[in-house]
């Protein structure tokens, strides 16, 4: 495969300041991989850093960590890779070093790598994983049947696979999901491959209630017309839900979320809140007689990624559905500007095109 000398890339200069450059292809190392990225799709957490920046990332830095490409360069001492393999590459990257990580809870690392932080990410034509990223982190080879638009959903799933087993899921578990938005529909769409007897969905835009409605991934209520909490409460005949989880950015769900709470239930608080939403307000008396737990889920291990591909490869879930738009690189603010929007579902940005 022929490397250019330059590539494209959006690069991230500080907050509301992305800007399409040219700039140098990185040099491979040895220990390092170079990947030609062919999709890279847009997260949540990529608009909250292209507005509001993020402390573990010094502008000028290329973001976008949901990627998928083609092996381009390999560095001395690495094995196992040859040119033109298919990969899919997660978000979180294990030190391997603190307390954690020996534990195996390497989405807690004390140090916090990943890419699109610490390191450049998939808003380029080309990324270079670093030999730590090579040695420890969730890159996983795919093949040819499965496209690089799905193959790059392999981490956002695997952070829904984290999300489940935070839930401490078991067969027949009511699931309640606020929101619909990729990782909500993600969510609703792993919810089978854990037995579970029904899905609720809390969703008040109206065309993402009807996406949900046309897939059939489960039941939708609309907030703005009825009480979420009465509602779920009269649909369980007074159970509550088993796993509820808040992929959304309100206060109100998560407070929401914690009075519908089944005996024993697990309310994870999946989607982080802006940094100025005031503190929540429960009454503690439905955890404390419902025995029922409160946790959160953050990003995912490489384990749980090679588990999201494996799904994705062996077609036991199919994504296609969630991608609504896709866009060049030099297109990238149009692109940013669609996923704020919340027209699409899920919006991915093709560097190489």
């Amino acid at each position: 495969m022929t490397v250019a000398a330059d590539m494209k890339a959006a690069v991230w200069h500080g907050p509301g300041d992305l800007r399409f450059e040219r700039t140098t292809v990185p040099a491979v190392v040895p220990g390092s991989l170079l990947v030609k990225v062919r999709s890279c799709a847009v997260c949540g957490s990529d608009l909250r850093i292209f507005s509001e920046g993020n402390s573990r990332i010094e502008p000028p830095r290329i973001i976008g960590h949901e990627i998928a490409g083609e092996i381009a360069g390999i560095g001395e001492n690495v094995s196992g890779y040859s040119i033109g393999d298919r990969v899919s590459v997660g978000a979180d990257v294990p030190c391997g070093k603190c307390a954690h990580c020996a534990a195996g809870r390497p989405n807690n690392c004390d140090v916090n790598l990943a890419i699109g932080h610490q390191f450049d990410g998939g808003f380029a034509e080309y990324v270079l994983l670093e030999p730590v990223v090579v040695e420890l982190g969730p890159i996983r080879k795919f093949n040819a049947n499965l496209d690089f638009d799905m193959a790059a959903l392999a981490e956002p799933l695997a952070c829904c696979l984290n999300g489940y087993e935070r839930a401490l899921i078991k067969p027949g578990a009511v699931v309640v999901i606020f929101g619909a938005g990729p990782i909500g529909i993600m969510l609703a769409g792993l919810a089978p491959t854990f037995e579970a007897s029904r899905v609720i969905v809390v969703e008040p835009s109206p065309h993402r209630r009807e996406f949900v409605r046309n897939t059939g991934v489960g039941d939708v209520i609309d907030p703005t017309e009825t009480d979420p909490v009465d509602e779920v409460m009269q649909m369980t005949g007074g159970g509550g839900g088993d796993a509820i989880f808040t992929a959304c950015l309100s206060v109100e769900a998560h407070e929401q979320a914690i009075a519908m709470v089944a005996k024993r239930g697990v309310v994870n608080l999946f989607g982080g809140l802006p940094k100025s939403a005031p503190p929540i307000s429960f009454f503690s008396n439905h955890l404390h007689y419902r025995e029922a737990y409160v946790t959160g889920s953050h990003g995912s291990t490489p384990r749980q990624h090679k588990k999201a591909l494996e799904f994705l490869d062996s077609g036991a879930i199919d994504l296609r559905q969630l991608i609504s738009r896709t866009y060049p690189l030099e297109e990238i603010g149009a692109a940013f500007e669609d996923a704020r929007s919340g027209a699409s579902i899920k919006v991915v940005v093709h560097p190489s095109d």
